[in-house]
Order: C-alpha cells, then sequence, then structure tokens
C-alpha cells in the first residue's frame, strides 16, 4: 500500500493560520397515543335555526355513522352518507368522522384528505385545523415536488387556527379549567405547526419564537422542545447552550413517556454535544438537570472542546487544523469556510459506510472515518466523498483502509462536523470483489448415549 499522503494547496495553508439544512433525524414515528383530537361524534341535535335535517332517514344515517365504534364501518357509513345527501348541512360532520377513523386506522394520507374536505365545508372547524397541523410534521417530506406549497398550506392553516381559537367563545356547560385546557393544547399544535414551518424555511427566529410558544402551553411536549433545540442548533451561529439543553430536556421527556423517538434524538444529543464540548462528559448531569426542569438556569453553559493537541497522525492533525473552527460557528468559522470551499484534499482514513446517493442513481458516498471517536461510533463520520465514477466502491465494508482525493464542496457543522468532498477514492485502496460474508455457524444436535440397562 502507498504511503498516506496530505496534500493541501499553499493557498489553503496559509489561510488557515453555512449552517446544516434544517433537517432533523429521520424518526417519523411515534404519534401520541395520549392525544385524542377527534372526540366521538354525537348525532346533533334539531335546532331552530342553523343546520337543518332534511328529513328523518338524513338523521338516522348520520346517527348510525356518528355512533359506529369500528373505523372501515364508521368510513363506509360516511361514504354512504355523503353520497345519499350530499347537500346535507352536516357534510362537514360526516368528513370529519372520516377523518378520526382513517387516523385509526394509521390511514394518514386518507385522514389529511377527510381533513381537508372539512376545511372546504367548515373552513373554521377548530378540529381538522388542529388535526391538520398535529400530523404535518410527521408526514411532510421535503423531498415533495410539492413540498413549498405544502409548507404554505400548512402554515396558513395554523395561522388561521390561531385566529379561530381568538374568537372562540366557552360553552356555559364547560368549566374555565376545562376550556383553558382545551385552548392551551390546540394553540400549542398551531404554534409548533408554524414553528417546524420556519425550521424548514430556515427562518430559525421565527421558529424560536413558535416553539418556546408552544413549550409554554404544552411543556410535556417531546416534539415541540427538540426542534426548539433544533432551530437553537441551526441558527448563525449556533446556539449551542439552547441548543443542548432543550434537545436534552426532549430526551428526559421522551424517557418519562416512553416515547421511542427518544433513542434517536439522544443519538443526535450526543452527537451535537461531542462534536462542541470533545467528549460526553458532563452530559448525563446536563440530562439530570433537564429531567426536573423545563428551563435551563441563570448561567447555564456548555464549554466548547479545547484546541485539539498534535497528535502525530498526519490525517487527525490535518482533519482537525482544518474543520475546528467551522465547530464554532461565528465569523472565524466562515472565513475558515471562505477559504476551505473549492481547495484540493487528500486524506486518508477507514470506512464508515457506502451508500447510494438520493440525487443520482450512478452516484455513491463513502463515508469515511478520519478521527478515532468517529471511528469508535458507527453511523459517525468525518468525511462523505460523493463518488460518480466507481462502481467498485460498493465492494468497500466498514473498516477498510481508504485514500481520497477530491474537490472540498460542502460541510455541515451539526449534528457532527462533516466534510463533503467531490472527489475519488484511490483505486489500489479499493478491493477487486466484495468480502465474502461470513457463513453462520452449523448448529450440530447433542449427541445422547445409551445407557445399557444394568443386568
Amino acid at each position: 500500500m502507498k504511503k498516506t499522503t496530505v496534500l493541501w494547496t499553499l493557498t489553503l495553508l496559509i489561510s488557515l493560520s453555512c449552517v446544516a439544512t434544517a433537517g432533523e433525524p429521520a424518526n417519523r414515528s411515534g404519534h401520541s397515543a395520549d392525544l385524542t383530537l377527534v372526540p366521538r361524534m354525537e348525532a346533533p341535535p334539531q335546532a331552530a335555526t342553523g343546520p337543518q335535517w332534511k328529513s328523518r332517514d338524513e338523521y338516522d344515517a348520520y346517527n348510525a355513522m356518528a355512533t359506529a365504534t369500528d373505523p372501515d364501518k364508521k368510513v363506509s357509513l360516511a361514504e354512504a352518507f355523503l353520497q345519499k345527501y350530499p347537500n346535507s348541512d352536516f357534510k362537514s360532520g360526516a368528513y370529519l368522522a372520516e377523518m378520526g377513523a382513517y387516523y385509526q386506522l394509521s390511514k394518514s394520507d386518507q385522514a389529511v384528505d377527510a381533513g381537508k374536505k372539512v376545511l372546504s365545508v367548515d373552513p373554521d372547524n377548530l378540529d381538522a385545523l388542529a388535526f391538520l397541523s398535529y400530523v404535518f410534521p410527521f408526514t411532510f417530506r421535503g423531498t415533495d415536488p410539492d413540498a413549498t406549497a405544502k409548507l404554505s398550506r400548512a402554515d396558513s392553516d395554523a395561522h388561521h387556527g390561531l385566529d379561530v381559537l381568538q374568537k372562540f367563545q366557552k360553552p356555559a356547560n364547560v368549566s374555565d379549567e376545562t376550556f383553558k385546557q382545551y385552548v392551551s393544547t390546540k394553540r400549542a399544535l398551531f404554534n409548533s405547526t408554524i414553528g417546524f414551518v420556519a425550521l424548514q424555511n430556515k427562518n430559525y427566529p421565527e421558529a424560536i419564537t413558535r416553539f418556546k410558544a408552544a413549550d409554554a402551553d404544552n411543556p410535556s411536549d417531546v416534539y415541540a422542545v427538540y426542534r426548539l433545540g433544533l432551530a437553537y442548533i441551526y441558527s448563525t451561529p449556533p446556539d449551542y447552550d439552547h441548543a443542548i439543553w432543550y434537545i436534552a430536556r426532549a430526551v428526559s421527556l421522551a424517557k418519562a413517556a416512553k416515547n421511542p423517538a427518544g433513542d434517536e434524538i439522544n443519538t443526535f444529543l450526543k452527537r451535537a454535544y461531542v462534536n462542541y464540548h470533545g467528549n460526553d462528559e458532563g452530559l448525563s448531569d446536563i440530562l439530570a438537570q433537564t429531567a426536573a426542569t423545563p428551563e435551563p438556569p441563570d448561567g447555564f453553559k456548555v464549554a466548547p472542546m479545547e484546541v485539539p493537541k498534535t497528535t502525530g497522525n498526519a490525517n487527525i492533525d490535518a482533519f482537525n487544523t482544518m474543520t475546528f473552527p467551522l465547530k464554532l460557528g461565528g465569523e472565524k468559522a466562515q472565513k475558515t469556510w471562505d477559504a476551505l470551499k473549492g481547495q484540493p484534499l487528500e486524506l486518508a482514513g477507514f470506512v464508515d459506510s457506502v451508500v447510494k446517493s438520493p440525487d443520482a442513481a450512478d452516484t455513491y458516498l463513502v463515508r469515511i472515518d478520519i478521527l478515532e471517536a468517529s471511528k469508535a461510533q458507527p453511523g459517525t463520520y468525518d468525511v462523505e466523498v460523493k463518488d460518480t465514477s466507481q462502481p467498485k466502491v460498493t465492494n468497500l465494508s466498514a473498516g477498510d483502509p481508504v485514500r481520497f482525493k477530491g474537490t472540498i464542496s460542502a460541510y455541515t457543522a451539526t449534528p457532527s462536523l462533516v466534510l463533503s468532498v467531490d472527489g475519488t477514492i484511490d483505486p489500489d485502496t479499493i478491493p477487486d470483489a466484495p468480502k465474502a460474508k461470513p457463513k453462520p455457524p452449523v448448529h450440530h444436535p447433542p449427541v445422547h448415549k445409551t445407557t445399557p440397562p444394568s443386568s
């Protein structure tokens, strides 16, 4: 194998004496089982004014649909009602029943469609507005061709929900406490969705404002608190003190609620904390603090890592020199990146993984560990080489030593710093064939010896 080389241009060396896209871990599971958005429908009473039943049959058909407990049957009866009574004054109620039934059946697309139909008939329906706001962050995909339109619609619905909620009058037979809880829960949903849209649009100050409002109304919402932390960490420059606190708070809330999303959030938290602090010392104390109180105490600080010491390993020292200023954000990070972008780079490391690029079918992303901390944690890597010309890179396996060269094209600073390189893997470090998978061990049945009977 050739000796490892570290190639920098003179400009890069002299200049060294973005923030990540507002995404989040790909957790989309965990619709709260405790959140009841659609109460059981009861047949509306006949009123002297307002909506009117046009016949006894219409009333009976609606009542059968409203009182059905099986969600499949409820959908069937709602469809039958809508087909038979297309001009019913209670059309929105049938769509609302479908929305709830589809949600019970985990058919989110159909539930969302039904919710939109409720609003087409009854634009001020708070149940539909709240439901659409609740499910949107779990169903939205930034890669959808109509993602911008979906964000705009969600933002509009949530703002309208706040307007309707502000005008909503307390029914005479409802206690003040019950009404207050109803309003605060829905207000938290609407603000959280507005914050989510702002997060996707990289409007971090607006996202922080909205998530803090949602947290004030519903301090047990794991996702609002987690996304509040994301808004702080993706700000320019990143606010690691508030980011670490609120993401840790989300982990504590998830653990208390036994929400499975907590594991993924905790992984993100650890990567962000180690990336900024240098190791995980002190993180357990922060988690313990966040379990007891929702807000950071006065003067709470996460100490940044010390300037990395020289290790004697050319690859590690080169990588640390390049990237350390990027981790801390601010003006120095921007100046460092201005000097790095477009510069040639040649380093060596160890394969973390090889995946197909989501942007092009013939492109592979070779993810490489440079630092020991990344090498010790699968899924955490330091460099991502975008390779478009070497199909044999799929022969590489985790842990394989490689050399690469190319042009520095981008970076992300959180939750851990990753340098993106448009380039190639040294052919000498690519196996001609993939490693053979080890055969599973063969288990032979135990041999039972037969003892002869005594004479």
